[in-house]
């Protein structure tokens, strides 16, 4: 069998296996019943100061189903900015356009990312459950990782500023990359951390001349809605983890210092790859926010971590992260075992190994 066909077919039976484990939801990525319909009605509302009504997004979304729907705009209002353009086709149409958007920005991101082995991130990407379930709900998460392997593209070519400037737009989701000033500390990339900023920045005044002054008010009574932000296992963060302790959010509180602490020992590693690769684990594990399409962002870790790799189990981690399997118990009612283990557990061994480079790198600079 030629390694093209081999290639071909590990990716379509990846497909395959997801396609099976979410075979009671494939339905909703047929009408765009799905998540979408906020990211539709944030189109249509950019602008209007409106954005964060209820009322309002209900009108909207009143207008393509018969059963009323709740799904408020969760974006800031820049990211309504950009989507804007939407409204101006029919929801059917505008829908599958969405999900071709999302499916080359997947391919993109497979050629930007920086990797040495752009066949482990292609087969990485058809294996993702995460990625699945994010075509199946609507979701832009596509978009966002292609944003940031745009980002860490322009950095791994020493283009740090520009690099910060583009990371910025992960914005749109920043709840899952809370942990990139560890990175940014950790290794002094200043310039790096300076685009990230005044890209912010921009987008911020965005947000600010298309909504208003108030729009934070409206914005934070969406966040604190039960449905936006809810407690339950199947949350592939720290919250999911401690979702069925008494007092979860004390323990989420300490997973999160324990989760950014060992970041901060892996991302002054000497392999930069890994280093990244720490960071973004540990974005997913202590955000607030996060569902099993999030999950998606674990790719690129994945990935860097494959490329970086100095042992066979970082070359094992790597694959984990990747496997679906793992985001399995997530599709269950009690998530156990439950998949932060595995992020955490890669997490410490990153960190391990950083502390060994450091230890190892001082006894020689001792001898010499």
């Amino acid at each position: 069998m030629s390694k093209p066909l081999a290639f071909t077919l590990v990716c379509l039976l990846g497909i395959a296996l997801n396609c099976f484990l979410l075979w009671p939801v494939l339905p909703y990525a047929v009408h765009g019943d799905n998540d979408f319909l906020n990211l539709y009605a944030g189109s249509v509302l950019a602008g209007s100061h409106h954005l964060y009504d209820i009322d309002a997004v209900m009108r909207v979304q009143a207008r393509i189903w018969e059963h009323p729907h709740i799904l408020p705009f969760t974006r800031l209002p820049f990211y309504g900015v950009l989507i804007s353009p939407l409204r101006l086709l029919g929801y059917p149409w505008v829908y599958w356009t969405w999900q071709m958007v999302c499916l080359a920005a997947v391919v993109a991101a497979i050629f930007v990312l920086p990797a040495r082995d752009r066949r482990f991130t292609a087969v990485a990407c058809c294996w993702s459950l995460p990625l699945m379930n994010g075509f199946l709900m609507g979701q832009d998460v596509p978009i966002v990782v292609l944003a940031l392997a745009a980002s860490l593209g322009l950095l791994f070519r020493g283009k740090d500023f520009v690099a910060g400037c583009v990371l910025s737009l992960c914005l749109i989701k920043f709840n899952l990359f809370l942990a990139l000033p560890i990175l940014v500390l950790g290794r002094r990339l200043w310039k790096f951390g300076l685009g990230a900023a005044v890209g912010t920045i921009a987008l911020l005044a965005v947000s600010f001349l298309a909504e208003g002054w108030r729009w934070p008010v409206g914005y934070l009574s969406v966040l604190r809605l039960p449905s936006t932000t809810p407690l339950y296992p199947g949350l592939p963060n720290l919250r999911g983890l401690f979702a069925n302790l008494p007092h979860v959010d004390y323990w989420q509180a300490a997973g999160t210092a324990v989760a950014a602490a060992l970041a901060w020992v892996a991302s002054r590693a000497e392999n930069a790859r890994l280093a990244i690769a720490a960071v973004l684990l540990c974005g997913l594990l202590v955000s607030h926010h996060a569902f099993l399409f999030d999950a998606f962002v674990v790719v690129p870790a994945a990935v860097l971590l494959w490329d970086g790799a100095a042992n066979a189990m970082h070359r094992f981690a790597a694959c984990l992260l990747a496997c679906p399997l793992v985001y399995l118990p997530m599709l269950t009612p009690r998530a156990v075992p439950h998949v932060a283990i595995v992020f955490l557990a890669c997490l410490a061994m990153l960190a391990v190994w950083a502390e060994m480079e450091r230890r190892a790198a001082r006894l020689r600079a001792g001898t010499e």
